[in-house]
């Protein structure tokens, strides 16, 4: 009877254990932070929920940018269940936007440990995307005495085309461009648009990058043409007349349409919009009109410095 009683208990404990998790991942994806991390760190430890939890702690560290909280609970998660590929992969990601901001001795520190914990996550994983993504970023940015490698950055590549074509394309453009060799680059653009209109929009992206502003311009209107609704493409299309003066009345139209509704924070603001407007007005010599809409920008947001060193340059 005490054999049953202690047994029955301890299917509670799980299945209660387990809807816990299941409420804190609910509360994580709904950006419920502070209700996620109570959730998430009222998981005892010697539950096997335990290493997930202290996984989606650092989850929520990651997100509110507190990356160095978020590490500890990667390496906590790591430590407990030490055969989970995601567990490593997003302390290589957290540990890499540590070394961002960090100066070169503690970059130096730091480089070794990024490339084994993606390492790692590939050899339990090797189909794990973003760790196979992380070596590629990594090895592509980080010196050479720091183990960066244009061949091992390509491998990378080549291991994430056979997962997801598409993503291959563009790892393979990106360490290209990284490395300079920009026909290569867009060859791999060049491949990836056959494969569908919506990456059109990466190809113009891309010449704009090179300052190739009329190619840049009739991608970006390929794009929006094809697919009406690609807000960014329509934002790109005067955002490449403001950088270029070609085709400014057009990105004129384009950005007032634009700017005509908010899009949301996955788009640029009205103020940066505005800015943008302001420098095609500039580079049309109407001072005026890119004067008041910088001010305007400004007044929108007074840390938009497009439109800050808009003003500066008109005052001159």
């Amino acid at each position: 009877m005490r054999l049953l009683a202690t047994s029955l208990l301890t299917f509670i404990t799980v299945v209660t254990s387990a809807q816990d998790l299941q409420t804190g991942i609910k509360q994580f994806e709904d950006r419920q932070f502070e209700l996620a991390i109570k959730t998430f760190k009222a998981i005892n430890s010697k539950s096997n929920d335990y290493a997930e939890a202290r996984f989606y702690l650092g989850r929520v560290a990651f997100d509110q940018e507190e990356y160095s909280d978020a590490r500890g609970y990667f390496k906590e998660a790591y430590k407990k269940k030490d055969k989970v590929s995601k567990y490593y992969t997003w302390y290589g990601n957290a540990t890499g936007t540590m070394a961002q901001n960090a100066g070169k001795i503690r970059q130096g520190i730091l480089a070794p440990k990024i490339k084994n914990a993606y390492k790692k996550a590939v050899e339990l994983d090797p189909d794990d995307l973003d760790a196979q993504q992380g070596l590629m970023e990594f090895y592509s940015q980080a010196p050479g005495v720091m183990g960066g490698s244009w061949e091992k950055a390509l491998e990378a590549a080549e291991a994430i085309y056979k997962i997801d074509p598409v993503e291959g394309h563009l790892a393979r453009a990106t360490v290209y461009d990284r490395k300079e060799d920009h026909d290569s680059a867009e060859k791999e653009y060049i491949e990836l648009v056959k494969m569908g209109d919506q990456h059109i929009y990466r190809l113009g992206m891309f010449y704009q990058g090179r300052e190739n502003f009329q190619k840049a311009h009739d991608h970006f209107e390929r794009s929006f043409e094809n697919i009406p609704e690609n807000w960014a493409a329509l934002y790109q299309i005067g955002r490449n007349a403001a950088l270029s003066g070609l085709n400014t009345e057009r990105g004129i139209v384009c950005m007032k349409q634009y700017m005509e509704e908010d899009r949301g924070d996955n788009f640029p603001s009205h103020a940066a919009a505005k800015s943008r407007l302001a420098m095609i007005y500039e580079k049309q010599g109407k001072i005026e009109k890119a004067k008041t809409l910088y001010e305007e920008a400004l007044k929108e947001d007074p840390k938009m410095n497009l439109a800050t060193e808009g003003l500066k340059r008109i005052r001159k």
